[in-house]
């Protein structure tokens, strides 16, 4: 199932295009505030659901600018996904500075499995999902500007 959460309109922010991928439904609402901040949100469940998101977006030439990506998915695990988003990129021509930023989003205790996701994403978060932590990651990819009153 996938839901969209259109774009916050009190804020005129980056217009960033976000696609959470998440089978937690109170993660998938936490994170959707914090984006829907800086432009449109999308929600996968599952693995299958986000690449076929992607496609979609890539295919309607609105690439996603980021995805937050679980390690736990219920049909493929994260680093499954991120291989075949990579793989849709470079078969598509994609450079690599214009892929999509993937960011992990998990609570997992495996540093292994995270740090692959990470290695070929843009790095990880842990859960419990801290508005703050997400921030400082968007701002250091440039996905947002960095607040000048912080």
């Amino acid at each position: 199932m996938l839901n969209s959460f259109p774009r916050a309109p009190a804020r005129p922010a980056t217009p960033m295009r976000s696609l959470v991928v998440e089978d937690a439904r109170v993660s998938q609402l936490i994170l959707a505030k914090i984006l829907t901040a800086y432009g449109e949100c999308q929600m996968a469940n599952s693995g299958y659901d986000a690449i076929q998101a992607f496609n979609r977006a890539f295919a309607d030439r609105r690439p996603f600018d980021l995805i937050c990506l679980d390690l736990g998915l219920p049909d493929f695990d994260g680093v499954e996904v991120l291989t075949e988003i990579r793989a849709v990129e470079q078969a598509r021509g994609v450079p690599p500075g214009r892929r999509v930023h993937v960011i992990a989003v998990t609570a997992s205790s495996d540093m292994d499995a995270v740090n692959a996701l990470a290695d070929m994403g843009d790095g990880y978060i842990l859960k419990p999902i801290n508005r703050e932590k997400l921030t400082q990651v968007l701002v250091r990819l440039g996905l947002i500007p960095a607040d000048p009153h912080s």
